[in-house]
């Protein structure tokens, strides 16, 4: 245990005293802090002072002018249906006429009536925001409705009234909102495939960078192979975990400390319940140990830093598949693939956390997960400080994990 420790406080003092390590943590909180900050200092773009509200409301007024050509005895008066679509309307005589208005630019675009049901939208160029065709036909149909009910014996008003009926829908969550779980819990599950992804290659080069310049040899001599492998891995576990708090952390106070300028819309990311955040801690940290165990067991495996990345390409692929897993599941976190994914170690800790932020699951189901990527953790511990002793003095090409493995059922 003590030359655990000692490995361990060297290790740390390692990525503390980066100067990159401290200067990126320090950049990134900063920059967190200012996303956050420096909106509320800048007049008018979260909730907008009175000049840029009264600015709004003037450029609201300002209508598009839309022409209108009647070639129909079916309506007396198109003002009701006019009426219905916010614009400044100009009628023709003709629709060669009001072709032409459109193609001079004098009319933004125009409507041709030969029926009630044939409508023809004459316009210069088609924008993909285009939206007046699409609300002239919602008024028209609007408009039939009321006619219908006019010539069932109603007045125009009380036609009108018909069509205003509101019904107002209050939703009663008794499981999960998932839809205003979504934005906190992609960002968490984001925040542990970085660590997993960016420490882990770190601590694979920690292990190999030993074995490189020959240092391995001394520190086998006299420190444990158990507590070299546990305390680099563990330090750059415990490195990156205290690098996203301090981040996150800067991002939570920062937010806190100017909510009420951003008039609470980020709550969706920063109001987490603590038994997610409960969830997160357990599935989310122990599925970045068990890939820090693997990652410093494939450092062992090469000579040459320069080797790692091949080395490591199967077990990222295998965690990018994970990853891939709980953001097509984020959708439909009941879903068979979530719940079989939920109880694989390897998906576990992105796929049970999901099921627990935005699903319904059962206390069981949790524990039993739990127990499963705890074991695995364990067994890959134990497996890592095996072929840990194995590879550390194995030098030349990579060697294979099924090369290893058997060499080490052999003894």
């Amino acid at each position: 245990m003590k030359q655990f420790i000692t490995v361990l406080k060297f290790e740390l003092n390692n990525y503390f005293k980066n100067k990159s390590f401290m200067l990126t943590t320090l950049l990134l909180a900063v920059l967190v802090v200012g996303i956050l900050v420096v909106p509320t200092f800048i007049p008018g773009l979260l909730n907008g002072d009175s000049e840029s509200k009264e600015t709004q409301e003037a450029e609201e007024e300002v209508q598009d002018t839309l022409g209108f050509y009647l070639n129909t005895t079916e309506i007396e008066d198109p003002e009701p249906l006019l009426s219905m679509i916010p614009a400044k309307w100009r009628s023709f005589d003709s629709g060669d006429a009001m072709k032409q208005a459109v193609e001079a630019g004098e009319i933004e675009a125009g409507f041709i009536m030969d029926s009630l049901n044939s409508v023809t939208y004459v316009v210069n160029n088609l924008s993909m925001h285009d939206t007046y065709s699409e609300q002239f036909e919602n008024a028209l149909g609007q408009y039939q409705k009321q006619l219908y009910l006019m010539e069932k014996g109603l007045t125009p008003a009380e036609a009108a009234e018909a069509e205003s009926f509101a019904v107002h829908v209050t939703p009663e969550i008794l499981g999960k909102n998932s839809v205003r779980n979504y934005g906190y819990t992609y960002a968490l599950v984001f925040i542990i495939y970085i660590l997993i992804i960016f420490y882990g290659q770190m601590i694979a080069v920690s292990v190999t960078t030993e074995k490189s310049n020959r240092a391995i040899e001394i520190l086998v001599t006299s420190v444990n192979p158990n507590s070299l492998i546990f305390g680099k891995v563990l330090a750059g576990a415990i490195a990156g975990i205290l690098q996203m708090v301090l981040i996150a952390g800067s991002g939570f106070g920062a937010y806190y400390a100017v909510r009420d300028a951003w008039g609470g819309n980020l709550d969706f990311l920063f109001q987490i319940p603590a038994r997610v955040l409960a969830a997160y801690a357990v599935f989310g940290l122990l599925s970045y140990l068990l890939y820090a165990f693997i990652f410093g067991t494939l450092g062992a495996m090469v000579s040459k830093t320069e080797d790692i990345s091949k080395s490591a390409t199967p077990v990222t692929l295998i965690y990018v598949a994970s990853f891939l897993i709980a953001m097509f599941g984020m959708t439909d976190s009941d879903s068979l693939l979530m719940t079989v994914a939920s109880f694989i170690p390897f998906t576990s800790g992105n796929a049970m956390f999901i099921r627990v932020s935005m699903g319904s699951v059962a206390v069981w189901e949790i524990v039993l997960s739990g127990v499963l990527l705890v074991a695995c953790c364990i067994a890959a511990g134990i497996l890592a400080a095996k072929l840990f002793r194995f590879g550390t003095l194995h030098y030349g090409n990579p060697i294979k994990i099924t090369k290893a493995l058997k060499n080490l059922r052999q003894e």
